[in-house]
Order: structure tokens, then C-alpha cells, then sequence
């Protein structure tokens, strides 16, 4: 999945330092949390982001598989994806979820505990139908905002 969410100097310092990317990862996550809850949406997209990208990081760049690492990077899609449909980008959350089903497939085939990942497959899928709920409510349109004052995201 190539998301740009971090910069090149922290992307790089974090593929170097696990202790670093597991503290970065937990910093990002409450942050998007308390954006999400507190309504700052465009901020919680930003944050949830980071903590997807570091919670990929941790499983592929340090090579940690555990069950704990598989429901974090569950966990940080679906931040980001609840994150995306609240600003309204549905079409994001479709390409998140994709790029983790990918990394996801990636997880099996490496031998990770298959059970973990498939419910977090189980997971992931539930969030097309809330994004589909979600452009049916707000007639295609952003709820309280102009659309040209949000940043545009692009997955790559």
C-alpha cells in the first residue's frame, strides 16, 4: 500500500526504529480518535492516516506479525476508513480497504495467524456498506463544508 500520509524523514527514521514507530503508531491512533470523536474530521483523516502507514511499517518493515500488530493495522484502516467517510470521501475508502486486503494476503501467505487475519478481513468489509449509508444521507455532498476547502487525498 503506498500511502503518503508521513514524510520522507519521519517515514525513514520509523522504518528504522521499532520502538519509535510502535510509539508513533499509538500517538497517531489516540489522536485520530479524539479528532474523530471531537468532530475535527479533516484532522482525524491526517492522523488515522499516520497511524495506518506506521502500523504497515511495523508488520513489513520490522517484520513483526504477532496477533497484536494484525488487529493494529485492522484497527488503523478502519479509523481512517470511518475518518474518510465522515469528510465524505467514499471513494478513498474503497482504495484503503483494498490496499489492506493486499497486505492482508501478503500477511497469509507468510504464514500469519490466519484466523486474526481473516477477521480483520471480516472487519474491513462492513465499511463499503457504511460509506454507501453514508453518501445515501448526505445526497453525495459534504455535510457542513465546502468541499474545496478540504485537502485532497490520493492513495497510491
Amino acid at each position: 500500500m503506498r500511502l503518503r500520509f508521513l514524510c520522507q524523514n519521519h517515514r525513514t527514521w520509523l522504518e528504522s526504529d521499532g520502538r519509535a514507530a510502535n510509539d508513533s503508531w499509538l500517538h497517531n491512533y489516540d489522536l485520530a480518535e479524539r479528532f474523530l470523536h471531537d468532530r475535527e474530521d479533516v484532522k482525524a483523516v491526517n492522523y488515522a492516516g499516520c497511524s495506518l502507514e506506521v502500523a504497515e511499517l511495523l508488520i513489513f518493515a520490522h517484520a513483526r506479525s504477532s496477533s497484536l500488530d494484525i488487529i493494529r493495522f485492522t484497527d488503523s484502516a478502519i479509523l481512517l476508513c470511518r475518518s474518510l467517510i465522515r469528510v465524505g470521501q467514499s471513494s478513498l475508502v474503497r482504495s484503503v480497504i483494498g490496499g489492506v486486503m493486499v497486505r492482508m494476503e501478503e500477511l497469509l501467505s507468510r504464514g500469519a495467524e490466519r484466523e486474526i487475519v481473516l477477521g480483520g478481513c471480516q472487519r474491513l468489509l462492513t465499511l463499503p456498506e457504511q460509506a454507501e449509508l453514508a453518501d445515501e444521507e448526505w445526497g453525495g455532498k459534504l455535510v457542513d463544508r465546502e468541499s474545496s476547502a478540504l485537502p485532497r487525498w490520493a492513495l497510491h
